[in-house]
């Protein structure tokens, strides 16, 4: 049996081992007994480690011999993306193996010794060398490397390699640390339809012992688990973004005080939602959540209701240029985020802009003349003459007007989709400490529709 492939045929060595593969593959392994299914599993995982190596230099010598240009692809990445369909993580790994191809580390992962992971702790130890030490250093640290890979797993295997280069080079702590710093990284994904976002971390070790920490604490088995007489069915995964959950509102708890910020989270639900508990708030960070998990994480924190009674003044007049946190609050009930056009920002990245008339030129605090812009909507209006004015026939509140001489005047930007504002601007905000104080309003709300039902039915 042999493999063609775009007119070539693999060779003979090839064809026998697929052909036993094949063979391989219509066993039945369903009374076999387990001593025989683990030598399966140890002589699998030895073809596995052998198989990585010729491949690393048969990959190596077709880069040699421009053996993807003379297959009509346009480079040996789009030979292994576009020829082969490999995802282009793997195939940049298929790369880095060919420039090891000959090395020793490889040479230990042809004969079955070294597994894959073995490798990469070999390889970003190498990496880990400063490019003072010379080919003897890197040399003694890959052999003695590939020794203890032979007796050790791969968690021991990376924290002898510590040791190692702490041995061999003890300064590279110090002289690391700005690139430590340089690739440390948090990133949170957008939410999909599912309202579920993904995140990615580097993280520089204080955040790793810190985070180690975090799962000690409150990731544990048992921890955080509302039902002491139900078993925890939580995976290790879910414990750790429970207690990460935890330990971040207790971070936010601590330090309202000293951020200033009026609350931890705001989240924009409006009343029709809360007394059906359906559909989702937005928060002011721009995070749609569910209306029950948005009341599950206001439990004993302070309500802020818009469309109440006279008890906090929202019109500041002259007495001072910035926004109070009540009329930010009252702010992001009304637009949600950027009143421009343009803009998706979540109002936790807007300023209060002075939508009238600007501070300098006598404008107001008060709530009916702010508006949200984000930082850069709100430099772009004394940078490049944008102009905005109060308009409640706007979706947004607030009408922005693009510069003279511009082709957006002839063709001004459509106006956000949205819903009107949430309320007159004029009204304040009263603060409820109490969600009693919420089912209350709720209760009433419930009772006028049901006395309207009634005298409609009568």
């Amino acid at each position: 049996m042999s493999e063609t492939v775009s007119g070539g045929t693999a060779g003979t060595e090839l064809a026998v081992v697929l052909a036993s593969l094949d063979q391989h593959l219509q066993r039945d392994w369903t009374d076999t007994p387990p001593p025989q299914l683990h030598a399966e599993l140890v002589a699998l995982e030895q073809i596995q480690r052998r198989i990585r190596a010729t491949q690393a230099r048969v990959m190596a010598a077709a880069r040699a011999t421009s053996t993807a240009r003379e297959m009509g692809f346009i480079n040996d990445r789009q030979m292994l993306t576009g020829g082969l369909r490999l995802a282009p993580g793997d195939a940049r790994g298929r790369l880095d193996d060919a420039g090891i191809a000959e090395s020793a580390r490889m040479r230990a992962s042809a004969s079955g010794a070294v597994s894959a992971g073995q490798l990469r702790v070999i390889g970003k130890a190498l990496d880990a060398l400063s490019d003072e030490c010379d080919d003897e250093v890197r040399d003694r640290l890959e052999q003695k490397l590939i020794e203890a890979a032979e007796k050790s797993t791969t968690r021991q295997l990376q924290d002898h390699a510590h040791r190692l280069l702490d041995a061999l080079d003890p300064g590279r702590t110090e002289r690391d640390a700005a690139e430590r710093a340089r690739r440390r990284s948090v990133t949170c994904g957008g939410q999909g339809l599912d309202l579920m976002a993904t995140a990615s971390m580097t993280m520089d070790p204080q955040l790793a012992a810190l985070m180690r920490e975090v799962h000690a604490r409150w990731g544990q088995p048992g921890r955080l688990w509302p039902d002491p007489d139900a078993p925890d069915t939580r995976s290790d995964g879910q414990r750790m973004h429970d207690a990460m959950v935890h330990a971040l509102q207790l971070a936010l708890s601590a330090d309202a005080r000293r951020t200033g910020a009026p609350a931890a989270i705001v989240v924009r639900v409006d009343l029709d939602q809360l007394t059906t508990l359906a559909g989702c708030g937005q928060s002011d960070g721009g995070i749609r959540i569910p209306v029950l998990q948005a009341l599950s994480m206001a439990r004993g924190n302070h309500w802020f209701l818009a469309l109440c009674d006279q008890e906090m003044d929202l019109k500041l007049y002259r007495s001072r240029r910035t926004a109070s946190r009540y009329q930010r609050l009252a702010l992001f009930a009304a637009y949600g985020g950027c009143t421009h056009p343009d803009c998706d920002q979540d109002a936790r990245h807007c300023e209060a802009h002075h939508s009238a008339a600007p501070w300098s030129a006598g404008g107001l605090t008060n709530i009916d003349q702010l508006a949200l812009a984000s930082g850069d909507c709100h430099a772009m209006i004394h940078a490049t003459g944008w102009r905005t004015i109060p308009d409640r026939t706007a979706p947004q509140g607030v009408r922005w007007i693009p510069p003279s001489g511009t082709p957006r005047v002839a063709a001004p930007p459509p106006a956000k989709a949205g819903q009107q504002p949430l309320a007159p601007l004029e009204a304040p905000i009263l603060p409820f400490a109490l969600l009693r104080d919420l089912d209350d309003g709720i209760r009433r709300r419930f009772g006028a529709a049901a006395d309207g039902e009634r005298a409609k039915a009568a």
